[in-house]
């Protein structure tokens, strides 16, 4: 069997669909719920539909959901973050390497959620509203680690590695019109990425003219979304588009460093 880094399709598009065990999905799931029941001071019910959450989430003003769905507070807890990594160890062979695994978390994360540890992995979640600001531009990942390195957001790695992967994972209120964008083929195109200064740091940018000119490209990946999620290359091109819903869309994410 071809290592999916070498298969044809992921050479190709730069992306793919794989499962993912349900087991964590439901403990991440579970997280969630806890967090939202804790930031917003509301007795939410067990295994509450998004629709709930949702509503608990609109309590909070824009000042407040900042604060209280700050990235180092959107950590999967030590023990469920290593457990993820974990099953990322075990695919190894699968991707086409010798060792995978995932990246610990910064210093300036470790030092903003003292919860964690310093070895925790960073395996996190995201929290869109429906109709607020709360997605960022395209970019490639790779940039957020060309941006960050040798600063304090600096992740370390549990061993030397030569690739780095993304897995991007629908949990709630995620379906076709209102999930991760991705750009097929990008990760082999030669794109004018930018840098740009926003009130929580220099962040990464692609040049908006390209953006309006391949605006047409840009599609959901993920055919099916009950215990799934997308592989895909740290230089593909992606996005989170603005929540046109009703409701939350939650989703997790990380970064599989690949040794050859």
């Amino acid at each position: 069997m071809t290592p999916v880094r070498d298969s044809d399709t992921m050479q190709r598009d730069g992306f793919m669909t794989i499962p993912f065990p349900a087991e964590l999905c439901e403990r991440m799931t579970q997280h969630i719920h806890g967090h939202i029941r804790q930031a917003t001071d509301i007795p939410i019910t067990e295994n509450a539909p998004v629709e709930e959450l949702t509503r608990a989430v609109a309590r909070l003003s824009d000042d407040g959901f900042v604060e209280q769905f700050r990235k180092p507070l959107r950590m999967f807890p030590h023990e469920l973050g290593g457990a993820v990594a974990e099953w990322i160890g075990s695919l190894a062979g699968f991707l086409g390497g010798s060792r995978s695994g995932i990246n610990y978390i910064s210093p300036a994360e470790h030092d903003a959620n003292p919860t964690l540890q310093a070895t925790s992995h960073d395996v996190f979640w995201r929290c869109v509203r429906p109709g607020k600001p709360d997605v960022g531009q395209a970019h490639a990942d790779f940039q957020f680690w060309e941006i960050n390195r040798g600063t304090p957001l600096d992740p370390p790695s549990p061993f030397p590695y030569d690739e780095r992967w993304k897995i991007w994972l629908p949990l709630l209120g995620c379906d076709a019109t209102n999930s991760l964008e991705v750009l097929k083929g990008s990760h082999r195109e030669d794109i004018p990425l930018e840098s740009i200064q926003t009130k929580y740091g220099t962040k990464p940018a692609i040049r908006m003219d390209w953006l309006a000119a391949n605006e047409h490209r840009f599609f959901c990946p993920l055919p099916q979304f009950h215990h799934h999620c997308v592989l895909f290359h740290d230089k593909l091109v992606h996005r989170g588009p603005a929540n046109a819903t009703s409701h939350l869309r939650i989703s997790g994410e990380l970064t599989i460093l690949l040794k050859l």
